[in-house]
């Protein structure tokens, strides 16, 4: 590995820490002095005038005219060593605490300059970012002159390429006056949360196993604001009714007749669908990458696209087929209980009310690859759940007896089973029943849109 990869590899804005060079302290000092420190001038103008002092160095009694560029030289390093005075500036960082994958997220950070001294070609970068958060651009945002306690709100671009819950590190301020060699900064260190949900399209046409089962405790049980039961009609009062339910209007109506009776309205508890929405995310160990590779990941990968192949593609596309079709079950009122593990085994009961769409969506960006079973985990959280649940969604990556037989016990139950097989590559799969397999060429188009 070259010297480049190593050092101009990773952007200045990423985490350090996220480095797989540099993991002592030595070593991560060295980095960020050679990219806090030095502008990409300051890098060349650096090793010229190493070549400069080494030829002075050879032929300094031959040639004495090497004096006066000797001087010239110090004197510029002399004058930009100003950069290591404190910047007197401070910034603060606000920003959305949810955005989805492939958008722009844009950060608001207001500047205030506390120093007696004005600040002369001034900008802002993002500091301490995750790997799948990136700076644009890189070099950071200009803020230009700014004054002796003058204040400026400048936005910082930040493209989220891959979902996950992350903390940013907060961002740098930084000046390269007199010369564009040496940098002055300070480093505002103010975490904050990003949840990246996972992006995905939403489904217009989305069928399910024919089935129904009365949810015991009715709508009242899902639900606590915003339903109500079905309403039948009226009746005569009844002992044991609520005088809640009584018919006033209807009452005073029959009010002239004789022994005329209390009247009543009559509900009924309505029925409705629990779906359960089961997510595979079991991807085997691989050995570690190299730093090579890590870096060269880094540098090739296309803009909004992680750089992982096979299963662990295959397992970014079945987390957002899990954001699809819990999103249209939820816009079709149906009571939602999505099960998943990777690392924790997650069980979340959305719909009518009792979580909203921003709860699941924060489990799917959570959710990260097993190495072990994971349908050994769910299948006790859903055995639980199974005799209230009227079909059940299985989104898996593979096909094999663990995953047939995962089924066949749903399917016994008396469930109505619907599975969806995302595969890693193009070639065709052998189906069994309602079974629908989904390769990668499906989702080229920014998601399925039918199942």
């Amino acid at each position: 590995m070259t010297l480049r990869e190593i050092m101009v590899g990773y952007p200045a804005s990423k985490d350090i820490n996220q480095h797989p060079y540099y993991q002592g302290k030595a070593g991560q000092w060295v980095w960020r002095f050679y990219h806090f420190r030095f502008t990409r001038t300051g890098r060349w103008f650096l090793g010229l005038s190493a070549v400069v002092f080494f030829t002075i160095a050879l032929f300094w009694n031959l040639d004495t005219q090497t004096v006066p560029l000797t001087l010239y030289v110090v004197g510029l390093w002399l004058v930009s060593s100003v950069a290591f005075l404190p910047l007197r500036a401070h910034a603060q960082l606000r920003h959305a605490e949810r955005i989805t994958a492939g958008e722009t997220l844009r950060a608001e950070v207001t500047i205030q300059n506390r120093g007696r001294l004005p600040i002369p070609d001034l900008l802002v970068q993002g500091w301490g970012l995750p790997l799948v958060v990136d700076a644009q651009p890189e070099e950071g945002i200009s803020v230009g002159y700014l004054r002796s306690g003058e204040s400026v709100q400048v936005e910082l671009p930040l493209h989220c390429w891959g979902r996950g819950a992350f903390v940013l590190g907060g961002c740098r301020l930084l000046t390269d006056f007199p010369f564009g060699l040496l940098q002055a900064y300070r480093i505002v260190q103010q975490p904050t949360r990003l949840i990246v949900h996972p992006a995905f399209r939403p489904l217009s046409r989305f069928n399910l196993p024919s089935g129904r089962r009365f949810q015991p405790g009715g709508i009242a049980m899902a639900s606590q604001v915003g339903d109500s039961f079905e309403y039948l009609g009226n009746r005569e009062w009844r002992d044991g009714d609520s005088p809640r339910d009584i018919d006033w209007r209807a009452t005073a109506r029959l009010a002239g007749a004789a022994n005329s009776p209390l009247v009543v309205r009559e509900w009924r508890e309505e029925y409705f669908l629990r779906v359960g929405v089961v997510l595979d995310t079991h991807v085997p160990a691989e050995p570690a990458r190299s730093a090579r590779l890590f870096l060269r990941e880094m540098q090739e990968r296309l803009p909004g696209q992680p750089s992982r192949a096979g299963r662990q593609a295959a397992l970014e596309r079945a987390v957002s087929l899990c954001a699809a079709v819990s999103d249209a079950l939820a816009r079709q009122e149906y009571i939602v209980d999505l099960f998943a593990a990777g690392p924790n085994v997650y069980h979340l009961m959305a719909g009518r009310s009792l979580a909203y769409r921003e709860q699941i969506l924060d489990i799917l960006a959570c959710v990260e690859g097993s190495p072990e079973e994971p349908l050994s985990q769910i299948a006790p959280r859903l055995t639980l759940e199974l005799d209230r649940l009227t079909t059940v969604i299985c989104i898996v990556l593979d096909w094999d007896e663990a995953r047939r037989s995962f089924v066949e016990t749903l399917r016994q139950s008396g469930v109505g089973v619907k599975v969806l097989w995302v595969s890693e590559t193009e070639e065709a799969q052998e189906t069994e029943g309602d079974m629908q397999v989904l390769p990668p060429s499906a989702f080229a188009s920014g998601g399925v849109d039918i199942l």
